[in-house]
């Protein structure tokens, strides 16, 4: 792959100042474009990462229904840089963060985290405050005013934060995908990083 982060829409192409000034840490993934690296990618890769469905549903198929979600935590806190330019917001503004992890037969697939602006969350969108253990993307995809971007693709190691110290320590190198919903014109940005991806072959 390249060694350059790419943004996720033309809308943050021009903003390519504001990403010049704030570069990516390295502690952070390097997102990419999917389609422009889909050329790289294995079959499983392709199938899994640049699906643009729910992967909720995915999940529940390939565990025979035996599918649940363990919270990990959820909090008001700042943001990563590069999610912070794809919700268009500013540096380091706090969001509502979660993160999960989405069990397929009692077997950890899938650390999701989903970043919702405290703006997103108005009106009938309060509700994404108050999931508990109920899988985001059921909800999302549920709406059919949903807009959904274009997927990024990132390789996670355990030079990242991304991954709580529990799941980096037995999965070092791991692939992950990200993308923005829109739901009454308001952003929130979901990524999910495969945790086995023998068990989703």
């Amino acid at each position: 792959m390249t060694t350059a982060c790419i943004p996720t829409h033309a809308e943050d192409a021009a903003r390519a100042p504001m990403f010049k000034q704030r570069p990516i840490p390295p502690q952070e993934p390097c997102w990419y474009q999917g389609h422009q690296v889909r050329w790289q990618l294995n079959a499983w890769q392709k199938n899994w990462l640049l699906d643009s469905g729910s992967l909720t549903q995915r999940l529940t198929q390939a565990s025979g229904g035996e599918f649940r979600v363990e919270i990990l935590r959820q909090a008001i806190m700042p943001t990563y840089t590069s999610e912070a330019i794809i919700l268009g917001i500013p540096h380091r503004q706090q969001a509502l963060v979660r993160e999960v992890i989405l069990m397929g037969r009692n077997t950890p697939w899938v650390f999701a985290r989903s970043v919702i602006p405290l703006s997103t969350l108005s009106g009938r969108l309060r509700s994404l405050s108050k999931l508990d253990n109920r899988p985001l993307g059921a909800l999302l995809f549920q709406d059919p005013n949903l807009h959904r971007s274009a997927m990024q693709v990132a390789r996670i190691n355990r030079q990242h934060r991304y991954l709580p110290p529990r799941l980096k320590a037995t999965h070092p190198d791991c692939w992950g995908r990200r993308s923005r919903f829109m739901l009454d014109s308001k952003p929130l940005l979901v990524s999910a990083v495969f945790l086995d991806p023998s068990e989703l072959a």
